[in-house]
């Protein structure tokens, strides 16, 4: 676990919190992919669920693929200790702004998907 002292520069104090942050969207997505395979195999159990299966799976995949992104993005924080300029900065915030989307519509489009997969199981109870 990270921690913020009083004499960290309030870049170091940014780059600590976003590192965090990273981490639990990492934490996220890879229990969001353990939750998918099992809803794909309770949409299997179902009949007449191809689609949602097949839908479930493409989401999966989706979300291993956005891992891979976020395990690159997590490699490449070490550069943002180099900067020397405003410019290198705000890329850098930028960027994680970019990822903090990225891993918010993943997580949109599992829950979207999960709670039309509750609801059929719903009505068929």
């Amino acid at each position: 676990m990270e921690v913020f002292y009083e004499h960290d520069s309030d870049d170091r104090l940014i780059a600590k919190k976003d590192a965090l942050e990273l981490n639990n969207w990492i934490g996220h997505l890879v229990d969001n992919g353990r939750e998918l395979e099992i809803l794909i195999n309770i949409a299997k159990k179902l009949s007449n669920e191809d689609d949602m299966g097949s839908r479930l799976k493409e989401l999966a995949m989706e979300n291993k693929l956005h891992l891979g992104v976020f395990y690159r993005y997590k490699s490449s924080m070490v550069n943002l200790h180099e900067c020397e300029d405003m410019e290198c900065d705000i890329y850098y915030v930028n960027k994680h702004e970019e990822y903090r989307n990225l891993y918010k519509a993943i997580l949109q489009e599992a829950h979207k998907l999960k709670e039309e997969l509750y609801t059929k199981i719903l009505i068929k109870l």
